[in-house]
């Protein structure tokens, strides 16, 4: 990782990181881990580790993790034709005691509050062992439902969950999942399966987004309707859905179910100009606009407004 003298002078800096992401992904048939550091603008790596049943390479040294963890290694360097440098560190050590030494040497010299888990494999045994986890990635060709919980049984700091698989089978109606605060799930639009309305009808998070998702109008006016009476959906703050190629919403056909507000081109301070929505990244969607209409809820009046097309459906709830 680095010298002795390194690690000092970065434990002297109190170096402040915003977010430490932990990646495990398979390469080549060996698990590989990664750690990185995460900014607004980039992802920089710090270091890079696959797992080998023995080291080939005839250079080998032992390298010190953590307190006193030791472990043998091969280190590699590959130089790119963009002239890109990749390096990584080969272990045959028991992988979670090489992850868990990681973690608590990497923590060391880094202060941050978060981290951030990928999961890019179909990962088998016990998960690894990493504290205060908040920000979830799950993204594989396919997912089976129970991972999902394990993954959330396992990490019960998690604020945010990103779904980029195939989810193959049906979520229970008492799965961890629909607590989730922030959840955006997408499916390749060729897949067998994709995201249903039990996905948001079962949702007691605040924000959620669901890509390729196969819903009908009746789906959307039994949402809309739950929300307006105030019957479900009490912390909600988004929801934007994204139907598949298979789909056509018919938005005339929802609206002559709900009471609404167009938008008023000669009173545009009745409404915001836009609204902050951050999953599953940071955007500031336009309120003035003819597509956008405001709905009340029942019980205290308040606002939120409604975005409809034939491909997508958006909810957003005023603040204030």
């Amino acid at each position: 990782m680095c010298s002795r003298r390194s690690k000092i002078l970065v434990k002297k800096g109190n170096i402040k990181v915003p977010k430490l992401a932990f990646r495990y992904e398979e390469r080549h048939g060996y698990n590989k881990f990664e750690v990185e550091v995460v900014t607004d603008e980039s992802r920089l790596p710090v270091t890079s580790w696959l797992h080998v049943p023995e080291l080939a390479s005839e250079e080998v040294s032992t390298v010190k993790l953590g307190l006193g963890y030791k472990a043998d290694t091969s280190f590699h360097v590959l130089c790119e034709n963009d002239g890109k440098f990749l390096h990584w560190t080969e272990c045959a050590n028991e992988p979670m005691a090489v992850q868990k030494s990681l973690q608590d040497h990497v923590n060391s010299m880094f202060h941050n509050d978060t981290n951030q888990l990928i999961l890019l494999m179909k990962y088998k045994g016990s998960l690894p062992n990493i504290t205060d986890v908040t920000e979830i990635e799950i993204r594989d060709d396919t997912v089976d439902p129970q991972f999902i919980t394990n993954v959330l049984d396992m990490y019960p700091d998690h604020q945010r969950l990103y779904v980029k698989s195939e989810i193959d089978g049906e979520i229970p109606k008492e799965s961890p999942f629909f607590q989730v605060q922030n959840i955006y799930v997408t499916h390749p639009p060729s897949r067998k399966y994709s995201c249903g309305p039990d996905y948001f009808h079962n949702f007691v998070g605040r924000n959620m987004r669901l890509d390729q998702a196969t819903v009908t109008e009746q789906d959307l006016i039994q949402f809309l309707h739950k929300w307006i009476s105030n019957e479900a959906y009490h912390n909600l703050e988004t929801m934007v859905i994204l139907v598949g190629p298979q789909c056509r919403i018919n938005e005339n056909l929802i609206r002559q179910t709900i009471e609404f507000e167009e938008y008023d081109p000669n009173e545009p301070e009745k409404r915001p100009s836009h609204f902050p929505i951050d999953i599953p990244f940071s955007y500031n969607f336009p309120l003035r606009n003819q597509n956008v209409v405001e709905i009340k809820r029942e019980t205290d009046r308040k606002r939120a407004f409604v975005y409809l097309t034939i491909g997508c459906f958006l909810l957003v709830v005023h603040k204030n």
